[in-house]
């Protein structure tokens, strides 16, 4: 009945007991039942006598519950040990988590603070108290004891946002100015929101209070630093627009002596040289005028573009005549493939034609004597693909980044014969970007030559090519009378001289008044009025003008250095019917005055 265990224990603990002390009492014991079960039962014994006999009275008791509950109180004891345990590391783990806020709130200078809407009791961190200077935990007891605190010039809108974000149920965001209690003033930011009941009621503003001196400070270091970039990016734009027009001014009457020169050819071969020779470098200090005045009209975003659908073989061709003079006094060999079919794409022929030729300017200045340069268009994919190769110096590899910024120079200007300012590339590179292109350099290094590839979309217009055809000009081929308004006594002269050979009669004035007095005694039929006059400018001179009745119908042409966009505006609304820069190509005002019929 007993199992192995019950009967041990019997031999060896409860006989000896039961001899000793005459009963044993809840000696627990496992029976075995019929089905050979293990039931688990209470057993009390006692030995009584009865005349010379003696024996064990049994009393069983069944601790099926008993034991239940014995397992379930082990159970709930473990589970409280490991509750506390866990307890002990949440309390630890909680308390680094509040020395890792607190350090990250010192470090961010920032405090946190509560105000009880009913009581108008407030508490803040200890950070805050630490970030503005105030010890005294009086000072912080109520909000009118911290308004106190702010700027007198924030507190409204202080209050005002508070208001707001209980009324609206919103959080607030408040800039404002706090006293430290050295006096100064620190630059704050203010964020938070409201807590409410469940009826609604708000109960408590909670907010953290950052200080954002230095990001203020910071701020009006990049707000002065952003003026005196403005201011001198204006100054650049002043300094090249006069650059522009003092260097365009010699030019003026240079090129009116080599029209008259030209008008009075001779057989003397060294005079023939001699004027070529003048043209093509003033034909380059014209260049180099123009590209430098349009590449900071570009980084400006004032170039504007004539767009229409081209074939990309006309500016090819136009860039090609163009640089054949560099390319036969250089020797090089230049060889230029073509597309098989035309490949059209919605470009400004102008600029377009500037692109190719700057490239291949630029080949053929840094590719030495007898070289070899070709020029290539191939049509890939959706993109028209523009490439000119050469034989020359090459580019290091560290200079493949910088060769399209402005006044990039791969060698300073002491060590290279080429010239150049360093603008054309970049030139070159706005023009692309402004057609939605790219442009990128390759070289193998110094003295692998190099190539530039031109990527533009291709037009996906309907292309209809109508012949253009050119209205017949009447032209008007009798002499005008011209007065010619302009400071500057050499080219005065020589643009008189170049017009009277020409068949006009002319008159020449030095200044606005003298214009003013020479236009209404001569009557001209055109005048060639310079802008920068020493007393008064060229607009005020045609504005006077065109408010007289002699003056109405007088073709007023503004002959000036100055050509930016704004100076154009300002010519048309002063009144001039044309703008031209100087220098003047004479043979584009001669043309201009056959077509002018008053």
């Amino acid at each position: 009945m007993f199992t192995i265990g019950g009967r041990f224990f019997h031999h060896t603990h409860w006989a000896p007991l039961l001899q000793l002390q005459g009963s044993v009492s809840e000696v627990q014991m496992d029976l075995v039942t019929s089905d050979g079960k293990t039931l688990p039962m209470l057993i009390n014994v006692s030995r009584q006598k009865h005349g010379d006999s003696q024996f064990d009275q049994l009393a069983f008791f069944v601790a099926t519950e008993r034991k239940n509950y014995e397992r379930e109180l082990i159970s709930a004891r473990k589970s409280v040990e490991e509750s506390l345990a866990s307890l002990h590391t949440s309390q630890e783990e909680l308390q680094e988590s509040r020395d890792i806020l607190s350090i990250a709130i010192r470090s961010a200078r920032m405090g946190v603070w509560t105000q009880d809407i009913k009581s108008g009791e407030v508490w803040w961190t200890p950070e805050l108290q630490q970030l503005t200077g105030w010890t005294d935990k009086e000072i912080w007891a109520t909000p009118e004891q911290f308004y106190n605190l702010i700027h007198p010039d924030d507190l409204s809108s202080f209050a005002t946002a508070l208001q707001n974000s209980i009324d609206t149920k919103s959080d607030f965001d408040i800039q404002f100015r706090l006293k430290h209690s050295d006096a100064s003033w620190l630059a704050m930011e203010g964020r938070g929101h409201a807590t409410y009941s469940e009826t609604g009621e708000a109960l408590t503003i909670v907010g953290v209070i950052m200080d954002v001196s230095e990001r203020k400070a910071t701020e009006r270091e990049l707000h002065q630093l952003n003026q005196q970039l403005s201011i001198a990016d204006r100054r650049k734009d002043e300094f090249l627009a006069t650059l522009g027009h003092e260097l365009r001014n010699p030019l003026a009457p240079i090129r009116n002596v080599l029209e008259i020169m030209r008008l009075k050819e001779t057989e003397d071969s060294f005079m023939h040289w001699s004027r070529e020779m003048i043209e093509r470098h003033i034909s380059q200090m014209t260049h180099l005028v123009d590209d430098l005045m349009e590449a900071s009209r570009i980084s400006q975003g004032r170039l504007e573009l004539r767009m229409r659908n081209i074939d990309i073989a006309d500016p090819m061709q136009s860039a090609i005549e163009s640089t054949q003079s560099i390319m036969d006094k250089s020797k090089h060999t230049l060889t230029v493939t073509r597309p098989e079919s035309p490949i059209f794409v919605e470009a400004d022929t102008t600029r377009l034609t500037q692109i190719i030729a700057n490239l291949l300017n630029n080949a053929g200045k840094y590719t030495p004597d007898g070289g070899d340069i070709s020029l290539s268009a191939f049509q890939q994919g959706n993109e028209v693909v523009l490439s000119v190769k050469d034989s020359g110096m090459g580019i290091p590899p560290e200079q493949l980044t910088n060769v399209f910024n402005m006044f990039s120079q791969l060698t300073p200007a002491l060590e290279h014969a080429q010239g150049g300012l360093g603008i054309g590339l970049a030139l070159v590179h706005g023009l692309v970007k402004l057609h939605d292109g790219s442009i990128v350099a390759h070289s193998e290094g110094d003295g692998k030559g190099s190539e530039f590839i031109v990527r533009l979309p291709i037009s996906r217009a309907p292309i209809e090519i109508t012949p253009i055809v050119e209205k017949p000009i009447d032209l008007v081929t009798d002499s005008k009378r011209i007065l010619v308004i302009e400071d500057n006594i050499d080219a005065a002269e020589s643009l008189s001289m170049l017009l009277e050979f020409s068949g006009h009669s002319t008159r020449i004035a030095h200044s606005g008044m003298d214009g003013i007095i020479a236009a209404e005694e001569f009557c001209p039929d055109v005048i060639l009025l310079d802008i920068g006059l020493p007393d008064i400018n060229g607009y005020q001179v045609a504005q006077h003008i065109r408010q007289q009745t002699w003056g109405k119908d007088i073709f007023l042409i503004a002959a000036t250095g100055w050509g930016q966009d704004k100076d154009k505006a300002l010519a048309k609304e002063a009144g001039f019917d044309k703008h031209l820069i100087k220098p003047i190509n004479f043979q584009d005002l001669k043309s201009l005055l056959q077509k002018i019929n008053r």
